[in-house]
């Protein structure tokens, strides 16, 4: 029996700060397993790109409150080829720039922005479940929030310095030390936000990547699928005699 086959309905919630892997992980792993990926992060930078785009203030919690039911954002689920559109439009590619990444975290704190933006994950979630057998889920909040029912669940971590330089291979005459620097001015807003701040839930495995290849990570979350896909049978088995 394949994995997919055999875990039907399965979560697989990856949080971390950034620079962890989690987007590599995660995509690694739905495609190992093929299951729906989602990026829940790249929705807040869409609705932050948006934001932007409109001209909105977007150090005004209240105005970012007030234009948060707005724009349309789309997810593709896809591991191979995931994508982002906002009103029909692919951001993609506009939702990694500097600009964006610098407000992201203050408009990812603003709790109209959280509760849609869950809300609509929540909803994909229960999509995949009925219709593709699960999916990996990655961001900052998805093991204590979003999916806290996750069949499995992973913080990822790395090095402040391995974050900083995974980052700089992204971004062709980047400078390490700023990025590390910027990396910290990240880490700590989103963990000191008063809803749904980035933390690690006692029930997550606190995997740490610095010295590890991406498919040594892949490889770990797998087998801790199978394994919790197995628990999970037996545990039906046992109900049913």
């Amino acid at each position: 029996m394949s994995a997919q086959g055999s875990a039907e309905g399965v979560v697989v919630a990856i949080d971390g700060p950034s620079g962890s892997g989690k987007s590599s992980t995660a995509k690694g792993v739905a495609t190992a397993r093929g299951l729906w990926y989602l990026d829940t992060g790249a929705m807040y930078r869409a609705m932050t790109w948006w934001m932007q785009h409109h001209r909105i203030d977007v150090d005004d919690a209240a105005a970012v409150a007030e234009a948060a039911g707005r724009p349309d954002i789309t997810m593709g689920t896809d591991p191979a080829a995931p994508t982002v559109h906002v009103d029909g439009r692919d951001v993609a590619r506009e939702i990694r720039t500097q600009e964006v990444t610098a407000k992201v975290s203050a408009v990812s704190a603003v709790p109209a922005v959280r509760e849609r933006l869950v809300d609509e994950q929540r909803g994909t979630i229960a999509q995949a479940r009925r219709r593709a057998g699960g999916i990996v889920v990655e961001g900052r909040d998805i093991t204590t929030i979003v999916a806290p029912d996750a069949s499995v669940k992973i913080y990822l971590t790395a090095s402040a310095e391995a974050r900083a330089h995974r980052r700089s291979g992204e971004v062709q005459g980047s400078d390490v030390a700023a990025i590390q620097a910027d990396l910290a001015r990240r880490d700590l807003l989103d963990s000191s936000r008063e809803d749904s701040p980035l933390t690690q839930t006692a029930e997550a495995l606190e995997l740490e990547t610095t010295g590890l290849g991406l498919d040594e990570v892949v490889a770990i979350v797998v087998a801790l699928i199978d394994r919790a896909v197995a628990a999970a049978e037996q545990a039906e088995s046992s109900a049913a005699i």
